[in-house]
């Protein structure tokens, strides 16, 4: 199987820039512009898209994108007048679907996520021109565990996730043949550009020669802003010349703008607004063209598009020790466990030693060159090829 002159369409849940539209965009424009392929893309979930979202979709050359309402796809285990409807709904959905997507002759369908996974294998079985398709796991995520999503987990020619962590949810839920599961790190999305950091601290009112440690990631209640707050605070009391930026999206939704004023407070509470930036939808390029230090805090994580980020500038990185940051940073030092003493100690080295940070920043610039989109796309094809012989 090649992605060459096909007919492909990939599914997201909405219009949000987070990991997964990055990579879902970047690998768009890539089969658009080095494949001669035609791609569209289906929304599931909301036909919403942020402005950044646009930003990234005006480049690619992707078609278009479809919405075909409020999807319904979910069948429990139970017999009931409600359940009953629920199959009712649930053809309905589907057929609306084929009718809105039969004309386009999809041939290779690739969806971010799980519930974008359930939904393209039903296309699969709905769409006669369509010969490929995968089960799609990145990071955080869950399963319905209700009758059409067993069905299609089950029959899924293959699944590909992009850690190893990834494959921990069907193997606690269903009882999968472990050929199906592939691994398939992602590919950095990012574009390195050089700017003029002085420029930019100004804008930002950050002092010249102040060590800036930063930490870029959607305002998730699984993203630990404060907990990165929390320990700056403390090492402030014996640093002087640091400075914090705490970067997100507040306008993703609710969630997002109550932990953004949540943090505002908190950094007005400690009296902290001289020494931490907390930005929101600002270029996240700009950003890392300042920072000395990327962290990366969460609860759980796939394969981080931001540390991918933070290494192709050439930063060192202070991330959780999930596997996908593990199959990122390899042995780095800088791995840690969410715990205070070892975040401290981290942030405490890299912030007192300038040969530090340049030595593990040059040791990161290098272990991303492998994460190239060429090489991805060649797996991808591979993975595909093999799951369908």
């Amino acid at each position: 199987m090649e992605f060459k002159r096909k007919n492909i369409l990939l599914i997201l849940q909405a219009g949000t820039l987070g990991g997964a539209e990055r990579q879902a965009l970047g690998l768009g424009e890539y089969l658009v512009k080095y494949k001669d392929c035609n791609v569209d893309v289906l929304f599931t979930s909301s036909p919403k898209r942020t402005e950044d979202f646009n930003i990234f979709f005006a480049n690619t050359g992707i078609r278009n994108i479809h919405y075909f309402g409020a999807p319904y796809i979910i069948l429990r285990r139970e017999f009931s007048i409600k359940n009953l409807k629920r199959l009712k709904w649930s053809i309905q959905y589907l057929l609306k679907l084929r009718k809105g997507l039969k004309n386009e002759n999809y041939e290779v369908i690739i969806p971010f996520l799980n519930f974008p996974s359930k939904i393209a294998y039903y296309l699969y079985k709905l769409l006669p021109t369509v010969k490929y398709t995968f089960w799609h796991q990145l990071g955080l995520d869950i399963l319905k565990m209700d009758v059409f999503e067993n069905i299609a987990v089950n029959n899924m020619p293959c699944i590909i996730g992009n850690a190893e962590n990834c494959f921990d949810i069907f193997k606690n839920e269903y009882q999968l043949n472990k050929k199906k599961f592939n691994l398939l790190p992602q590919y950095i999305t990012l574009k390195k550009q050089k700017r003029d950091a002085s420029t930019i601290k100004q804008k930002f009112n950050i002092p010249k020669g102040a060590i800036v440690f930063g930490m870029i990631a959607h305002f998730k209640s699984f993203k630990y802003h404060d907990l990165v707050l929390k320990i700056f605070i403390k090492l402030c009391e014996t640093h002087e010349n640091i400075h914090l930026i705490l970067q997100g999206n507040k306008e993703n939704d609710e969630i997002s703008r109550g932990i953004y004023h949540d943090l505002e407070k908190q950094i007005l509470d400690s009296k902290m607004t001289d020494k931490v930036t907390l930005l929101t939808n600002e270029d996240v390029i700009d950003v890392l063209n300042i920072l000395d230090v990327g962290i990366l805090l969460s609860l759980i994580e796939g394969t981080p598009n931001v540390v991918m980020e933070y290494m192709l500038f050439g930063l060192p990185v202070i991330s959780s020790n999930h596997p996908g940051c593990i199959g990122l940073l390899n042995d780095s030092p800088y791995l840690v466990d969410n715990k205070d003493e070892e975040i401290y100690l981290a942030m405490k080295t890299l912030a007192n030693n300038k040969l530090e940070r340049i030595k593990e920043g040059e040791i990161n610039l290098e272990r991303i060159k492998k994460y190239n989109i060429i090489t991805y796309v060649k797996k991808l094809e591979l993975i595909l090829t093999n799951s369908y012989s």
